[in-house]
């Protein structure tokens, strides 16, 4: 008998623990909202390298393709936001509304409540790195006026956390290189294929950089010297090593001090410089790779930047 109460009991804590909290979420939590206010559930995916408007529950989480979301505010209303996250610990930020960041934990919701004064199209972000599908974690709120027709956002430059690419077939430093850029999302930061252009706000150069000049950048005198520099890289394996004094190309001292300073740069990363000291931190920051990637990784990176700079629109010795 006392098993049979025992079991009773436990069933009912395992069934009744979610309906009281599902109850509570959905009928006496929404209650004390202002009556005015528009309610919006945010649950954040690391998985999937987004933030969405459906519920995620254990059940969906692991096949259920969710859209990401793109809030729709009416200007003057009033919004409560409330940030879920289905795995991970994210960061909800808005820089542009002077939003967050806000700490997001799993099992626990973070409300924000905030009224929309300004309208325009504003792209809000995850700045915890929560995983490998991280830096797609990104969309937009869209403000229009009552009636009118809301403006439209630009695409994201990346806006799919695709599978993890195949390693190449080539073992060499560019295929490497290619291969780094694209499994660690560089391109959702500096572009595809190291092209730039991705705007980073309140940024000190509004735009992040892309990479395709990288040979210039290093002092490379001539496609023969960048070539040298690539085979050089296909044999050190501790490129910051004082005693490695680099390829043997033109210039040798600036070009490996250069080189040395780019790859300290991704491995220790940076903070991105403010255009309004006083204003938001830019979103997007360069993070420390040392504990994600060896030194010949991140060389491997810079090897496949090298090899995008195209010597037939420039002279050599330029």
């Amino acid at each position: 008998m006392k098993e049979k109460t025992a079991t009773l009991l436990v069933l009912a804590a395992v069934l009744g623990a979610p309906a009281l909290m599902a109850w509570y979420a959905c009928g006496i939590r929404p209650a004390q909202y202002p009556p005015e206010a528009r309610v919006l559930n945010l649950t954040g995916v690391a998985s999937r390298g987004l933030w969405t408007l459906e519920p995620v529950n254990n059940l969906n989480y692991w096949w259920k393709a969710f859209p990401p979301a793109t809030l729709r505010l009416t200007l003057h209303e009033r919004v409560v936001l409330r940030l879920h996250s289905a795995d991970v610990m994210h960061r909800f930020y808005v820089p542009a509304l002077a939003l967050g960041p806000y700490e997001v934990e799993p099992g626990h919701v973070t409300e924000v409540t905030f009224n929309v004064d300004e309208e325009g199209v504003f792209q809000y972000y995850c700045t915890s790195l929560c995983g490998n599908c991280h830096f797609y974690m990104t969309g937009w709120i869209v403000v229009a006026r009552a009636g009118e027709e809301p403006p439209k956002p630009p695409p994201i430059t990346c806006p799919l956390c695709l599978p993890e690419p195949p390693p190449p077939a080539a073992q060499g430093v560019v295929a490497q290189g290619e291969y780094l850029y694209r499994r660690m999302a560089c391109a959702v930061c500096h572009g595809p294929e190291g092209r730039g252009g991705v705007r980073n706000y309140n940024y000190l150069h509004d735009e992040i950089a892309g990479h395709v000049t990288t040979a210039a950048k290093l002092f490379l005198r001539s496609r023969e010297d960048a070539d040298t520099l690539l085979e050089w890289m296909e044999t050190t394996t501790h490129p910051l090593d004082p005693a490695d004094e680099g390829p043997d190309v033109g210039g040798r001292r600036i070009v490996k001090a250069r080189l040395d300073a780019a790859l300290s740069l991704i491995l220790d990363g940076k903070n991105a410089a403010k255009a309004d000291r006083s204003g938001p931190e830019p979103p997007l920051q360069m993070p420390a790779w040392k504990t994600r990637l060896t030194e010949w990784q991140a060389l491997a990176i810079l090897g496949y930047f090298v090899s995008l700079y195209s010597w037939d629109e420039s002279s050599d010795g330029s």
